[in-house]
């Protein structure tokens, strides 16, 4: 895991995760169908306004923590709220590989993989 470099290992969540706000806010938007997140259990437009909300709040505070993390390694708080997003990406790993939506899972089990590798790594710190 020390293979890859801390910083870029930090850059690279933080641009998934922009990227990841962004896709969220055009869920929100109403571009992306509904069945193509969150597991396609989503059953009207009230639940992906309500799923886009907490999908982009959730990223934010993500964003915050690798954020917390470079600017201060020995925060307690950046490194065990990384190690949440670690299991919290390796459990929705899972979760896309059983999503009733094929393209939620030939997409999105890989990025979530990655993440959750990621996440460890910013963990890890230096």
């Amino acid at each position: 895991m020390h293979q890859i470099p801390f910083r870029t290992a930090a850059i690279t969540l933080l641009v998934l995760f922009i990227a990841a706000t962004v896709f969220q806010f055009t869920v929100l938007a109403g571009f992306i169908p509904t069945e193509m997140v969150w597991g396609g259990r989503l059953q009207n437009e009230e639940e992906r306004t309500v799923g886009a909300l907490v999908s982009i709040a959730f990223l934010l505070l993500f964003t915050a923590l690798i954020i917390l993390r470079m600017r201060r390694p020995s925060s307690m708080v950046g490194k065990w709220g990384m190690w949440a997003v670690c299991v919290l990406f390796a459990l929705n790993t899972i979760g896309n590989i059983f999503a009733l939506d094929l393209r939620e899972t030939l997409i999105f089990t890989p990025v979530t993989l990655i993440s959750a590798v990621l996440a460890a790594r910013v963990a890890m710190g230096e």
